[in-house]
């Protein structure tokens, strides 16, 4: 405006034809100045908008899924979530679990405990993603009804631990089932590489094994719906078989002394060596010939116990027990007394 005024003041002392062309000229200036105002106003206004489209966008959740798949009730209940966030932040998410319809009392984490539920159920969880400046929309996800939930093995052994041939084992298995279903167990037994037991028997004779023989047993267990995984053991190593004593011990005693011979037999035909733990003073007993004897003092009388081990020479031990009972000796009356 100040220029119009001074155009005027020139225009003062012109023709009019003049003083029109000065006006025109101030009008012009005036409208361009009006309109790089206006221009310079949106471009302001897309430098505005600019900002606003490049600014932080909040992340998005695609999808979530449950395990394990099938949902059943042999461990934790664990929400995996497929979610995208443009901006490349980091995120974490805030969960609500739902079974049947109702929220779940502080359970506000990725995993569901197995114990709060029960076959049947209908699970959902409800998640917020955050990308830590925004949390964006929540994701339901569809509930999943829990199904039946197999029996598990948890244990599995073979007793007892150390085992020779001959001997009778069993298995002891440790087994649970979430839904408290009956379970019936059905046993594998292993000689080697080669099944040879097989059923609902949870016990085995091992006559027939050899030193050496390795043993395991498989078991499976069924609720009547399904099966469980099945389980094997550890498998065990047939140890050495322990000598047999078969001698009977004498009973008799001649002339203050007492002799037994001791017989053992080896399935294996190892070495067999003979000792006394526990003897009456005096008692020997040969190293290799098994041959046991005592020379009875008077003032041994009473109950004395004897037991004699026979060892193999791969370690084996077996032993007898028994018992010598001396009386003493009552002189025999006169005739005629």
């Amino acid at each position: 405006m100040i220029e119009v005024v001074k155009g005027e003041q020139r225009a003062r002392g012109l023709t009019p034809r003049a003083r029109r062309h000065v006006w025109r000229a101030a009008l012009l200036a005036s409208l361009s100045l009006i309109l790089l105002g206006c221009q310079r106003g949106e471009v302001g206004a897309d430098n505005s908008n600019t900002r606003l489209t490049t600014g932080n966008h909040p992340p998005v959740i695609h999808a979530a899924t449950l395990q394990p798949t099938p949902l059943v009730l042999t461990g934790p209940i664990v929400v995996h979530v497929e979610a995208q966030d443009v901006d490349r932040n980091p995120l974490s998410f805030r969960y609500r679990w739902i079974v049947n319809g109702q929220p779940v009392r502080n359970q506000d984490g990725e995993q569901l405990s197995p114990e709060l539920l029960k076959r049947g159920d209908a699970v959902s969880v409800e998640i917020w993603p955050y990308d830590g400046v925004v949390e964006g929309r929540s994701f339901t996800m569809e509930s999943v009804v829990v199904g039946n939930s197999p029996p598990v093995v948890a244990h599995l052994a073979i007793e007892p631990e150390s085992v020779s041939p001959g001997v009778r084992v069993q298995a002891r298995a440790d087994i649970s089932d979430v839904d408290r279903d009956l379970v019936h167990v059905s046993y594998r037994w292993w000689k080697n590489d080669s099944v040879v037991q097989e059923g609902d028997e949870a016990e085995l004779d091992t006559a027939g094994f050899s030193r050496g023989d390795t043993l395991s047993v498989e078991a499976v267990p069924f609720d009547g719906v399904q099966k469980g995984k099945a389980v094997r053991s550890v498998p065990n190593r047939m140890g050495n078989i322990p000598p047999k004593i078969v001698s009977t011990p004498a009973k008799s005693i001649v002339n203050n002394r007492y002799e037994y011979q001791v017989e053992a037999t080896d399935a294996e035909s190892d070495a067999i060596t003979f000792s006394l733990e526990t003897a009456p003073s005096g008692m020997t007993i040969d190293e290799y010939k098994g041959f046991v004897s005592w020379q009875i003092s008077p003032d041994q009388i009473g109950v004395h116990k004897v037991r004699v081990l026979a060892k193999d020479s791969q370690g084996a031990i077996t032993f007898q027990e028994f018992e010598l009972n001396l009386t003493p000796v009552v002189p025999a009356k006169p005739a005629g007394v």
